[in-house]
């Protein structure tokens, strides 16, 4: 009997494990994705060509292009119709949805997000 309820209670235990390797397996790469509104303030090249996107929300404000949004050539500026734009069409005032990977970069004192894709919502 109690032969038994070990196996049944190793069985259980073993279980558990698969369900969460499957779990932690088949989870998103992209966990850490974040998405909000914001309102596009400026755009600033920086000196050694990297676009940065100046940007404000209700909660925090990227107010310097230092601790602003990094455009790559993987980020997708979309219009609201799902078109690809430029850069040069994202203006002063510009209401946008923005999705990015929610990250730290350690080496650095300031806030690097992936940005993901930028999109347009007029």
């Amino acid at each position: 009997m109690r032969k038994k309820k070990r196996m049944v209670i190793g069985i259980m235990i073993i279980l558990a494990a698969i369900v969460v390797g499957v779990t932690v397996v088949s989870q998103s790469p992209r966990w850490s994705e974040k998405s909000f509104k914001a309102i596009v303030q400026e755009t600033v090249t920086q000196p050694d060509g990297e676009i940065r996107l100046v940007i404000e929300r209700t909660t925090e404000v990227y107010g310097s292009p230092v601790n602003s949004l990094g455009i790559s050539e993987d980020t997708k500026l979309l219009g609201k119709d799902g078109e690809e734009l430029s850069i040069d069409d994202f203006q002063q005032g510009n209401a946008v949805t923005v999705k990015l990977k929610d990250a730290f970069t350690e080496e650095t004192p300031y806030y690097y997000p992936t940005v993901y894709e930028i999109k347009k919502m007029e």
